[in-house]
């Protein structure tokens, strides 16, 4: 017989942490993205304090086994839409991007066409359209239909054939989660992109429209 015990030992939580993910109650995860840019910045201090020589080469090198992957780890889950979590994150990458010498007095769009880097933003969306080609293209063991409406896609229809139809949301976390906000920018890319034996041209098409 059930006692009820059971209900008793029942904790209530305001956050959890699962597979490297902070999730609150709220699911904007701004402490998570707290929390990474943190120990990104720690990592970049590290860096620029061992390293006497830096150059381009040796920056992108080091920034990117060491850096950016904290700041990217399964960002399709918590992608911000908050601009001061947008901003913080991109604040590391634009600090970071200082510690080599010779850019260090140019302007931060500078600095990234020079070290041939792209906004974290950019490759969030980059990420974001990566994951609905492998889901789609069942790459990936995620059931299409638990994730995205495609029920109303009918074939010869102007476009591709692999458009996800986007809910009616009334909330804007709801708006800005991962099967939501992909919609609009994969329903525009070209057929032979999102048919495509690989996800590669999905960066050279992003590249054209921004």
């Amino acid at each position: 017989m059930n006692d009820g015990s059971d209900k008793r030992d029942l904790k209530i939580i305001d956050e959890e942490k699962d597979l490297g993910v902070q999730f609150d109650k709220t699911l904007t995860f701004g402490k998570h993205i707290g929390t990474i840019a943190n120990k990104a910045t720690r990592v970049v201090g590290v860096i620029k304090r061992t390293f006497d020589h830096m150059d381009e080469h040796v920056f992108k090198t080091l920034y990117k086994s060491m850096v950016r992957p904290h700041l990217e780890y399964a960002n399709s889950v918590w992608s911000p839409y908050l601009k001061r979590d947008i901003d913080k994150l991109e604040k590391v990458q634009r600090r970071a991007t200082k510690i080599v010498p010779s850019l260090r007095d140019t302007p931060y769009t500078t600095r990234l066409m020079l070290l041939d880097l792209p906004t974290l933003a950019y490759r969030r969306l980059q990420g974001d359209l990566i994951q609905v080609y492998k889901i789609l293209h069942e790459l990936q063991d995620i059931e299409v239909s638990k994730m995205f409406d495609m029920t109303r896609n009918v074939k010869g229809l102007r476009g591709h054939d692999l458009k996800i139809n986007k809910q009616r949301c009334f909330s804007r976390l709801r708006q800005n989660c991962f099967s939501q906000r992909v919609c609009n920018v994969w329903n525009k890319l070209p057929a032979a992109v999102v048919h495509a034996q690989s996800p590669g041209p999905i960066h050279q098409h992003l590249q054209e429209w921004y």
